[in-house]
């Protein structure tokens, strides 16, 4: 209605009343879980979502959603009997929404750890159908391409990925660009790790995001159960396949 008015030329004021407002800082935590990996379980993909949502909803989209479908995917391994060469963990990270001090405390609890990762995934798109994977150290998951120069290494990671990308062309998620990582994990992908944010089509994703309409009955259960599908086929392939891909430095 605003944007109507402004285009006509009629003069728009808005009184806004906030209320939000700063509380003491109190104690927090990440949950974590992981599939050991078979031969070298010191190396680690992570993925995962946060556990904190916007307080006037539900956060199904934003970012209930990212936490359960990387959940799911690590239990959907498990269940097929599968243990990758590396290990395979999950993490809800708390406080992306007011600070990130949960990706910054996983990061400082990798500490010298942290050459051993070897990706980080990210959902925090909501769980539209998705459409693959951005890589790289640009851009957000929610269906936007990003922008990201990439070195040589990085260029042909990007080829391998892409490859990966292939099994995922029955659910239409095929598609691996640059661009990608998230808030969560922006502590790690800042001090090179490689990093991929899951992408969706993004069609609904802002009219429900930091609403009141963020709830569990936007939730598509078919789009929800290609997400995970797409998380547990990347994330395995990663832990499994020989050889490492390139990170942002």
């Amino acid at each position: 209605m605003m944007a109507r008015f402004s285009a006509q030329h009629i003069p728009v004021k808005v009184h806004l009343e906030m209320t939000a407002h700063l509380e003491p800082d109190a104690d927090s935590f990440d949950v974590m879980g992981e599939i050991p990996g078979r031969e070298h379980p010191e190396e680690v993909v992570v993925l995962g979502g946060h556990i904190d949502s916007w307080d006037v909803g539900r956060g199904a989209q934003d970012d209930g959603s990212g936490i359960i479908a990387s959940l799911e995917a690590v239990a959907l391994i498990k269940k097929l009997g599968l243990q990758p060469q590396r290990t395979i963990r999950v993490v809800f990270w708390v406080n992306e929404e007011n600070g990130g001090r949960g990706g910054e405390a996983y990061r400082a609890w990798v500490g010298d750890r942290l050459m051993n990762h070897v990706a980080a995934i990210e959902m925090d798109g909501g769980a539209e159908a998705p459409r693959g994977f951005g890589y790289g150290a640009g851009g957000e998951g929610r269906g936007g391409r990003g922008s990201l120069e990439l070195s040589a290494g990085e260029r042909g990671s990007l080829v391998r990925l892409q490859e990966i990308g292939k099994l995922l062309e029955r659910i239409g998620a095929s598609e691996i660009g640059a661009g990608g990582g998230g808030s969560d994990i922006a502590p790690l992908t800042r001090d090179g790790v490689p990093s991929l944010g899951l992408r969706t089509v993004g069609t609904h994703y802002f009219d429900w995001h930091h609403t009141e309409a963020d709830t569990l009955d936007k939730v598509d259960l078919e789009d929800f159960r290609k997400n995970i599908a797409t998380l547990a086929v990347m994330s395995y392939v990663l832990a499994d396949m020989p050889g490492r891909i390139a990170g942002s430095r």
